[in-house]
């Protein structure tokens, strides 16, 4: 077997430094330990086709090998468990408690092993996006991906997928893989070729996603696939929820449906759909769909504008002071969701405090002002012409796309909350800038707010680990609204109060009666399934224990600027 073990590594075995692995580390190597109830289950699934041979290509802290010790003294005929392991300090644990032999130990970098046959997979892949691990192992995850794919693997994407199809290189006929992977993998877009292969090469696919947070360290939402098999095509993917960890266990399933690999493929997002209530489905192709519109139809969104540096190009009053900015290069803007809080419907309303000075130096060729002079010179001793996005403008100083849009939606919600821009501010990429099909800003704004558009935000909008939603423009423009010829002055006002408190829920509500059930037409048991919709999507989406949604929710911001060129569904989005 030693023989076996030294062929498999590709070129000499790395260097191991002595270190600790300390919560940095352990998001930097993407290495999280996987609670037990999660791992018993899995082991005792993989050991139940009675495999000769198990591999855990990313041993991390040991829980799979613990599982799996525990399992094998019921199987029959006990196997052989092999286990690679690239960080050091992880490795030396695992041998210096015995939970794996020295001569199945593997210390290397999985994607650089060479495959050798086993009849199980069993692990929890490393969660770390392509961009940020060095640019040759990112290149090798690359190439693996694209060679097993017979396909190029988007660059945007994380490194769990090549590690999946790795790991059915080492797989014998009729093998299996049992793996803990981020919940992105059931719609991200970068992993449809995945889905592809994983339908033409197991016979059976099995998808399990637990309400309970199954890492509980980290923000990050994750199923578990089980795929058996191996050589086999798929004509379904088995879909299982389950409330907590032990219930994998007990067998106590909450819900379960089948998905046709095609509406994966297709982009449906099938798992989502699959957690609606029954009747739902057919009232939003049928009736719903009739008399609302995508609101890419009435509006274009994008980002807004991506400063640079958003304390230099976001002057204080101090600093206008100073410098004697002139007002005609400082343009009001909005650069903060929370900024929005409690301002109504309308950005007229929101106070002089809560809004921010964009810089933005009238052009008059080379000129400038005395003021924009010394402020510019300040800027360059700062150091940031040197930042990325202000390197490649000329001037550095001048930010581009700044526009004043008819309506503004913030990026980082937990409701998907949408403003008409009386005011006519300008926005940072905090939010999405809206620019009205020649229908009055307002009239949209109305359609917006019933029950309807949270269901469609469940449906359409990825959120981050934490529930937080993410409103990104390709998402955002396939959003179904009521037709904006149904709100009325007396719903807008309504609403306008109802932000001012602070009840978004409510907000929503107001249009179900005159919008819904008046104009379209809909039962109020129509409007109930949809309130359920909702209800149930949010089950899955946030946190246990959140309060009721308002809009005094502490969410992320835009630190260094986010931008979406690539439809981030950073970290856990669809890009």
């Amino acid at each position: 077997m030693n023989g076996e073990r030294m062929s498999a590594l590709e070129g000499d075995p790395r260097t191991w430094a002595e270190s600790e692995l300390s919560p940095v580390e352990a998001r930097k190597w993407g290495a999280y330990s996987t609670p037990s109830a999660a791992t018993r289950f899995m082991a005792r699934w993989v050991l139940q086709a009675a495999p000769r041979r198990v591999l855990e290509p990313s041993m991390g802290s040991g829980e799979f090998l613990i599982a799996l010790r525990e399992r094998q003294a019921a199987a029959a005929p006990i196997p052989e468990v092999w286990g690679i392991e690239l960080n050091p300090t992880a490795f030396r644990s695992v041998l210096r408690r015995g939970l794996i032999g020295a001569e199945q130990a593997i210390p290397a970098d999985f994607l650089r092993v060479k495959p050798f046959p086993v009849e199980a997979v069993i692990g929890n892949p490393p969660y770390v996006r392509l961009r940020h691990i060095p640019d040759t192992q990112a290149s090798l995850a690359r190439r693996i991906a694209s060679e097993t794919l017979g396909e190029p693997m988007d660059p945007s994407g994380s490194l769990w997928m090549p590690f999946v199809l790795h790991a059915t290189r080492f797989l014998s006929a009729g093998g299996r893989l049992a793996l803990v992977l981020p919940y992105e993998m059931t719609h991200v877009r970068y992993g449809l070729p995945l889905w592809r292969y994983l339908g033409r090469h197991f016979g059976s696919l099995n998808v399990l996603r637990v309400h309970e947070r199954v890492f509980p360290g980290i923000l990050q939402d994750v199923v578990i696939l089980l795929a058996s098999r191996f050589g086999e095509r798929a004509t379904h993917v088995l879909f299982e929820t389950f409330r907590t960890a032990s219930d994998l266990d007990t067998g106590a399933r909450w819900s379960q449906a089948t998905i046709r690999p095609v509406d994966i493929l297709k982009g449906h997002r099938p798992f989502i759909a699959a957690l609606l209530p029954k009747t739902l489905p057919m009232l939003l192709d049928g009736a719903v769909s009739a008399a609302t519109v995508p609101i890419q139809d009435l509006a274009t969104f994008n980002i807004g504008y991506v400063a640079g540096d958003k304390h230099f190009f976001h002057p204080t009053p101090a600093d206008v002071k100073r410098f004697r900015l002139p007002p005609a290069s400082l343009v009001p803007t909005l650069t903060s969701g929370r900024r929005v809080a409690r301002s109504g419907l309308w950005t007229s309303t929101i106070g002089p405090g809560d809004r921010g000075m964009l810089f933005l130096p009238v052009q008059r060729g080379s000129a400038l002002t005395q003021g924009e002079t010394r402020y510019v010179r300040h800027g360059r001793l700062l150091g940031i012409h040197h930042r990325y996005k202000c390197q490649v403008r000329d001037p550095w100083y001048v930010v581009p796309g700044v526009r004043r849009p008819d309506l503004i939606a913030p990026v980082f919600a937990h409701a998907p909350l949408l403003f008409v821009n009386d005011a006519a501010l300008a926005v940072s990429n905090s939010f999405l800038a809206g620019h009205v099909h020649g229908t009055a800003p307002a009239m949209v704004a109305g359609a917006w707010y019933t029950s309807l558009t949270p269901l469609q935000a469940e449906l359409n909008v990825h959120a981050l680990g934490g529930g937080v939603l993410v409103l990104v423009p390709r998402e955002m423009s396939r959003i179904r609204v009521a037709h904006p010829r149904f709100s009325t002055t007396d719903h807008l006002t309504r609403t306008h109060q109802l932000l001012v408190g602070g009840d978004v829920e409510a907000a929503y509500r107001s249009g179900d009666r005159p919008i819904l059930q008046d104009a379209m037409g809909l039962t109020k048991g129509d409007v109930d399934v949809i309130e359920e919709g909702v209800e149930a999507l949010r089950f899955w989406r946030v946190a246990r224990g959140r309060p009721r949604l308002g809009l005094d929710e502490d969410v992320p911001e835009d630190e260094p600027g986010i931008e979406f060129r690539h439809h981030p569904v950073q970290e856990g989005a669809e890009r």
